[in-house]
């Protein structure tokens, strides 16, 4: 399967340094699905919008500072492809009612913003030692489908592309409604009355 994320890109940096398209921020806990006692997590989508999506839906307005990442000079936020082979390394779907259902999981636990709940679940699904990672429903808009991947060693690069002017970056603007400054696109897709302004 293809897996998509957004992460800032140095040109110049090895697997195990920041920018690289596999490299892992090893200073973890935060995330819904963290346990950095267990695992290091990598987030990430089932597609290029959904990436983009959840990296910048919570963004009332999208504008090309966005792509900027000072704590790491001379990057820029790109959209990463990746190999993921989901035989080898199964998901666990958490849009599974059965999957929900054997572990005496409410749907309702799954999207709560609830650190610890959701911290637990995901230990609970490592400590089975079946799954590479969970995939449930993202926030930003539930037909999208985003990925926790623990196994992170199970993933390959396939390409990295630039955000500014990629096709996913207006699709996913478009969906979540949100207001583009800073781009001659933005200003030719509100002239039209699409939810894309400048």
């Amino acid at each position: 399967m293809l897996l998509y994320r957004v992460f800032p890109y140095l040109s110049t940096a090895k697997s195990n340094e920041p920018g690289h398209p596999l490299y892992t921020y090893p200073v973890q806990g935060k995330g819904r699905w963290d346990n950095p006692s267990l695992y290091l997590v990598r987030y990430l989508a089932t597609s290029p919008e959904a990436a983009i999506g959840e990296t910048f839906g919570h963004l009332a307005r999208w504008t090309s500072k966005m792509f900027v990442y000072p704590s790491l000079p001379g990057s820029e936020k790109c959209l990463g492809t990746y190999h993921l082979d989901e035989t080898a390394n199964p998901l666990l779907d958490l849009d599974d009612a059965d999957e929900l259902s054997r572990r005496h999981i409410r749907p309702t636990h799954v999207v709560i913003r609830n650190r610890p709940r959701t911290q637990q679940i995901a230990a609970d699904i490592f400590n089975e030692q079946r799954w590479a990672g969970i995939q449930w429903w993202s926030y930003q808009r539930p037909q999208w489908t985003v990925v926790a991947l623990w196994a992170t060693g199970n993933l390959t690069v396939a390409s990295v592309d630039e955000l500014r002017g990629h096709p996913a970056l207006d699709d996913a603007a478009r969906v979540l409604a949100k207001i583009r400054r800073g781009d001659r696109r933005g200003l030719q897709r509100a002239a039209v009355g699409l939810h894309v302004a400048i």
